[in-house]
C-alpha cells in the first residue's frame, strides 16, 4: 500500500513539475480560467452568499498568492535541479585511473540496460565507484565495488543500538572512506522500534543483536573479510566466527543468480533503494544506492532492475535494505554524501545501523 501511495504522489509531483515548465503568463491564464469555471459551476451555491464581491476579492487574493508561491517554488526547484546536475557532473568528472582487481564485463550490462550511461571512478585500488544514469524514466544509481581480498580493507559496522544518527557521522567517527545506511526501523521517528525489521547485527566479533528470522537475509564476514550471503530462509541466532561482522537486510532480491521478487509486495514500483550484493565466491562486495522519489531527476529503480543491474556487474546474491529517505552513500574523498536522499529537503536521514569500509 505504501508503494502505491508513493507512486501516486510521484506521478502527481511529476505532473505539477511539467506544468511549472509553462510560462508564468500562461499559468496565470489557466488559473483565471479555473476561477471563472469554479464560479460558473458553483453559481447556485454562490448566490446563497450575502456578499459575492467579498468572495471574488478573496478568491483573487488567494489566486495571486498561489501564483506567487508557485513561482517561488519553481525558482527553488530549478535551483535544486542545478545542484543535482552539478552533483552528478562531479561524480562523472572526478575520474582516477587506478586499476581495479577485476575488470567489468559490460556485455551483460549493455544488454540489460542499453540506454544507460555508465561512468567509472576509482576510489583506490580496492574500491571502484560506478554511476549509472538513465532517462525515460529518469534514474541515478551509485554502485561501489569493493575488493574484499585487499589486505587494507576493513569492515565497519555500527557498534551498538543507540539513538539514530547520520551515516556521514558514523563514517567520520570510524574512519570509513565509504559508507551506506543501515536500518531506520518501523518509522522515521528518532526513537521508533526496529520491530519486524530486525536481524543479525555483529561488529568485530561482538553481537549487537542476534534475532534472525526466516524473513530476514544477512551477510556475514569472517575475520579475513571472506563474505557469505545467508538468504531469508536460513535462520541462525547463535554467533559464529563466520559472522565476525554481520549486517542484515529486508528481502532477498537475488539468490544464486536468480532474481527474487519480495513476497511482501504485490507490485514492483521504482523507488529509492539501498542494496547489498556479493559475487559467487564472496570476494567482491557490491553496495548500491538508488536515488528516487524525484521524477524530474530520478524516480528510482524497481527491485527487479536493482537485481538485474547488480547481476550484470557480477553479483550472485543480493538483499534489499532499508530504502526511501534512508538511502544514502558516503564517499570521503568526494566530500561526503554523494547521492540525493529522497526526503523532500534532500538531506540524509538518521538511522540505527550503518555499514562502511575503511582502508588502513
Amino acid at each position: 500500500m505504501g508503494n502505491i501511495i508513493n507512486n501516486l504522489l510521484d506521478n502527481l509531483i511529476s505532473t505539477a513539475w511539467r506544468m511549472m515548465e509553462l510560462p508564468f503568463n500562461l499559468l496565470f491564464i489557466f488559473m483565471v480560467i479555473a476561477l471563472i469555471l469554479f464560479n460558473w459551476l458553483g453559481r447556485r451555491w454562490l448566490k446563497k452568499l450575502s456578499n459575492q464581491k467579498r468572495l471574488y476579492i478573496n478568491a483573487a487574493l488567494i489566486l495571486m498568492l498561489l501564483l506567487y508561491v508557485a513561482d517561488k517554488k519553481f525558482a527553488f526547484m530549478r535551483t535544486e535541479m542545478n545542484a543535482l546536475n552539478e552533483n552528478v557532473r562531479n561524480v562523472r568528472m572526478k575520474i582516477r585511473t587506478v586499476a581495479f582487481h577485476t575488470p567489468i564485463d559490460l556485455s551483460k550490462f549493455n544488454k540489460e540496460f542499453p540506454k544507460a550511461k555508465l561512468f567509472k571512478r576509482s576510489i583506490n585500488e580496492a574500491i571502484q565507484l560506478l554511476t549509472v544514469i538513465q532517462q525515460q524514466p529518469n534514474s541515478v544509481v551509485y554502485i561501489a565495488r569493493v575488493d574484499l581480498t585487499h589486505p587494507k580493507i576493513k569492515i565497519e559496522i555500527s557498534p551498538q543500538k543507540r539513538e539514530k544518527y547520520l551515516t556521514s557521522a558514523f563514517a567520520k567517527k570510524h574512519g570509513a572512506i565509504l559508507a551506506i545506511n543501515g536500518e531506520a526501523g518501523e518509522t522515521p521517528a528518532p526513537n521508533c522500534e526496529l520491530g519486524k525489521w530486525s536481524g543479525n547485527w555483529v561488529r568485530n566479533g561482538n553481537p549487537v543483536m542476534m534475532v534472525d528470522t526466516e524473513l530476514r537475509p544477512f551477510i556475514g564476514f569472517n575475520k579475513h573479510n571472506v563474505a557469505k550471503y545467508y538468504e531469508e530462509k536460513f535462520v541462525d541466532t547463535e554467533y559464529k566466527d563466520d559472522y565476525y561482522n554481520a549486517i542484515w537486510g529486508r528481502f532477498d532480491i537475488l539468490k544464486k543468480n536468480k532474481i527474487i521478487f519480495p513476497r511482501q509486495y504485490r507490485r514492483d514500483f521504482p523507488y529509492a533503494r539501498t542494496v547489498m550484493g556479493l559475487d559467487q565466491d564472496g570476494s567482491e562486495l557490491l553496495l548500491m544506492v538508488v536515488d528516487g522519489k524525484r521524477p524530474w531527476y530520478s524516480v528510482g529503480l524497481t527491485y527487479e532492475d536493482c537485481a538485474k543491474m547488480l547481476r550484470s556487474f557480477g553479483a550472485y546474491d543480493a538483499m534489499a535494505c532499508d530504502q526511501g529517505g534512508s538511502s544514502c552513500m558516503y564517499v570521503e574523498d568526494m566530500g561526503g554524501i554523494i547521492n540525493r536522499p529522497a526526503d523532500w529537503d534532500g538531506v540524509e536521514r538518521p538511522v540505527y545501523s550503518h555499514f562502511g569500509i575503511s582502508f588502513r
